[in-house]
């Protein structure tokens, strides 16, 4: 999906001016001596920036910038001579995993003193050594204190706050198939809270969800919330670069959080190997890095010696209290399940939203949550019926094991290119509405008046 301020995709392409102006002196003409292709996917604010500070540093080089959603990025690259690109450079996860499996990268042999590979235990770049991280952003909550005040709400501060009935319709979630940072936050929540306990989470926080299908949802909440809607789920430079310009947004990090690095690397068929030195070193360089602080931009750092440069209220990852201390998240592991996570998201989570927002609020009512009386009922109920409701509102249509299983997890990697894979994919899916509508029937059941569950 196209994120804040991205120019129209579809392949726009900027030749800078350093390479559509000679400079001319004393009658003589003299042209760049080398033209390097990058492909990003980065706004144009966060190209300008870095496209300004590199070609002052060195002006016998000249970008040439192409723009690629991150899918049609990955399928320009394929193309002969990899499209003529001699860097990548976005914030695009999987499609880095995917071209340093296949070879399409080359290992970088630039200088990488002084960039950790991991922040906390989370790790950031590769460790082959074909691409790098070059800043990263932060999952949690964007929050609107004044809105907050005005609904008499605090700001929520762990992933479980997310499903306190209180937030209901309050909270702005990006849906993990349509969203490009989604997929990531998705797979942090799983990991951090558990396989069983994560979809829990989300199935009871559903119906506090107000889904968003484009990242520009969120970018177009930097003058603030409009109501009912209090906080976003999201990845933090949508507040950030807001933040840095006078908007009234914070921004609050929960423990056991992760981060989605953005990523470079230098294609493997480059004729320019040089110039892409210069760039993938100068982007990772503490000029570079320092960049990132500016307020059009406003990304995280992946140089730690940066932060002592950073404005005031910059939150620093790498610091010893930051809320990623003790995460433990694996993006191997994501990475893996990346698809078929989404496809369990669209059928247990999105496409129930109205089923599960009708059973959640039924059980929190009988189960005291709620005032009873304002909905009809009487909440004196069988604590039998309510601990098996719950059980079964709370279980993802596959467990663990299931979700483990290479064979599966290809099914669903394949399936936007392969027709049968789709199929079977379709299939499961089919499968999986059907297991969960047969439990929708017995909540319904269990919750019903007067209904008695013995053991």
């Amino acid at each position: 999906m196209r994120e804040k301020g991205s120019l129209s995709w579809g392949g726009r392409i900027r030749v800078t001016a350093a390479l559509v102006l000679a400079v001319v002196s004393g009658g003589v003409v003299s042209a760049p001596r080398e033209t390097l292709t990058v492909l990003t996917s980065y706004p144009e604010e966060v190209v300008a920036t870095f496209e300004r500070a590199f070609e002052r540093r060195h002006p016998e080089i000249a970008l040439r910038i192409l723009w690629r959603q991150h899918r049609d990025a990955y399928d320009y690259l394929q193309g002969p001579a990899q499209g003529g690109v001699d860097v990548y450079w976005s914030p695009a996860v999987r499609n880095f995993a995917d071209l340093g499996e296949e070879g399409s990268l080359r290992k970088l042999d630039v200088d990488l003193s002084g960039l950790p590979s991991h922040v906390g235990k989370f790790r950031i770049s590769d460790p082959d050594g074909r691409f790098v991280a070059s800043e990263i952003a932060g999952f949690g909550f964007m929050v609107d204190p004044a809105a907050l005040a005005r609904q008499g709400l605090p700001a929520p501060a762990t992933w479980r706050d997310l499903a306190l009935a209180r937030y209901r319709g309050h909270l702005l979630f990006p849906v993990p198939s349509r969203v490009g940072f989604a997929p990531t936050l998705l797979d942090v929540m799983l990991q951090s809270q558990g396989w069983n306990e994560g979809w829990a989470l989300l199935s009871e926080a559903a119906p506090n969800f107000v889904f968003a299908e484009t990242g520009g949802a969120f970018a177009s909440l930097s003058q603030g919330m409009r109501a009912p809607l209090s906080v976003a789920v999201t990845i933090d430079f949508f507040a950030s670069s807001a933040i840095a310009n006078g908007a009234p947004l914070a921004f609050v990090y929960p423990p056991g959080t992760g981060y989605s690095p953005a990523h470079i690397g230098i294609l493997r068929d480059t004729p320019h190997l040089d110039a892409a030195r210069e760039f993938v070193t100068f982007v990772l360089s503490e000029e570079g890095q320092r960049l990132l602080f500016a307020p059009d931009v406003r990304k995280l750092p992946v140089r730690p010696s940066v932060y002592r440069d950073a404005p005031m209220g910059t939150y620093d990852p790498f610091a010893a209290n930051a809320a990623t201390a003790d995460v433990t998240y694996e993006e191997t592991l994501g990475l893996a399940r990346y698809a078929l996570d989404n496809a369990l998201f669209d059928v247990f989570v999105t496409r129930r939203k109205a089923a599960l927002t009708e059973l959640w609020t039924r059980w929190q009512t009988l189960a005291g949550q709620e005032d009873g009386k304002a909905h009809g009922v009487h909440v004196a109920t069988d604590p039998q019926c309510l601990a098996k409701a719950r059980a079964w509102l709370a279980l993802p249509p596959i467990d663990a094991a299931t979700a483990s299983d290479p064979e599966l997890r290809k099914t669903f990697d394949r399936r936007r290119h392969d027709p049968a894979a789709k199929a079977q994919a379709d299939a499961f899916e089919a499968r999986w509405a059907q297991v969960l509508d047969g439990r929708a029937v017995q909540v319904r059941q269990w919750l019903a008046e007067g209904a008695r569950c013995p053991d």
